[in-house]
């Protein structure tokens, strides 16, 4: 059953990038959502969400940090991929279960840490 991943950041080249990549695979439906309204909107009204992706510094007064808070205490078992290109950002700021990835990143870096966050995401659901 394909998992349905959150992409948040606030730049749509990223977003495509992202999407594309996981969409290609064939194990992932996507939802695209630029900036963190965008990304309040979506977790408002998704059905279920498995993954988020998000970057840590976007536009409005959510950081993706925040964004990935918000959606664990709407779906405990959400598996969080934290992504930056911010050098000040280091992965002891990010939720406890997550993942962090440094921009840039490649498709392979990705998938794993998607895995590595879902893995984690069971533990702590159990």
């Amino acid at each position: 059953m394909k998992k349905t991943v959150l992409i948040v950041d606030d730049d749509a080249l990223v977003l495509e990038s992202i999407d594309l990549h996981l969409s290609a695979t064939g194990d992932f439906q996507t939802i695209r959502a630029q900036g963190s309204a965008g990304a309040s909107s979506h977790l408002l009204n998704a059905q279920k969400i498995d993954v988020i992706v998000a970057d840590v510094v976007l536009a409005g007064s959510m950081t993706g940090i925040d964004i990935s808070q918000k959606a664990i205490v709407q779906y405990p078992a959400i598996a969080v991929v934290v992504i930056t290109a911010d050098p000040e950002v280091h992965c002891a700021d990010i939720p406890e279960r997550g993942v962090f990835l440094r921009k840039p990143f490649g498709g392979e870096q990705l998938l794993k840490a998607i895995q590595d966050a879902l893995a984690q995401a069971d533990v702590g659901s159990v």
